[in-house]
């Protein structure tokens, strides 16, 4: 007697998009690594409906900046990008940027993600899920007026050149590493996050 033992593999890729919300103009357009170990582990209680012990969801919660992804050579302008963090459960931007609407308190600068849509391609084994953020004019409260920064190691001229999406646990589930983007006051950021997610290929 056979037994049928199927075995599917499950992959996912993740793309972002960063536009200027009023010109187009594409700032960025690039594939990010994945923590597989943390990606797993949300699939696996996402689809069973299950929170952890502190009763939070593994769904995708924050999308995260930091500016520690890259270093700049001062003489010969050259950047140097360093490896995305997505080993192990502890995966983390390399630098945090700080909102500091409570300068006494601040606390690093994620933003909510609630815009979601599922994209499905007939007769193909994979969806697509776009998480849609958009940085509006005036955020961060204590940006640069204008995008004019030449220190782009300083927190407060929210020079950012790194994101990951995280869930509602705390946990990356992403990280992303690229040429350095200042979000001044005066403009308005879009970002397009895709997650393709493919089964039986």
């Amino acid at each position: 007697m056979k037994t049928l033992n199927e075995k599917s593999k499950v992959a996912v890729e993740g793309h972002v998009l960063i536009k200027d919300f009023d010109t187009g103009e594409v700032l960025l357009d690039k594939h990010n690594a994945i923590n597989f170990q943390n990606f797993a582990l949300a699939v696996a209680h996402a689809m069973g409906g299950v929170n952890n012990s502190g009763g939070n969801s593994y769904i995708i919660n924050k999308l995260a900046f930091g500016y520690g992804g890259t270093s700049i050579d001062s003489g010969t302008g050259a950047i140097t990008y360093n490896a995305p963090q997505v080993t192990g459960t502890s995966g983390s931007l390399y630098t945090a940027s700080k909102d500091n609407t409570d300068p006494s308190n601040p606390v690093d600068l994620q933003v909510n993600v609630s815009n979601f849509y599922v994209t499905d391609t007939a007769n193909q084994p994979y969806s697509d899920l776009v998480c849609n953020t958009v940085l509006d004019y005036g955020f961060p409260a204590d940006a640069q007026a204008l995008d004019n920064a030449s220190d782009f190691d300083t927190a407060s001229n929210f020079v950012f050149d790194e994101i990951g999406l995280v869930d509602g646990t705390g946990n990356f589930l992403t990280h992303l590493i690229f040429h350095p983007i200042q979000k001044s006051k005066n403009r308005k950021l879009e970002i397009i996050y895709t997650l393709r997610i493919r089964a039986g290929v």
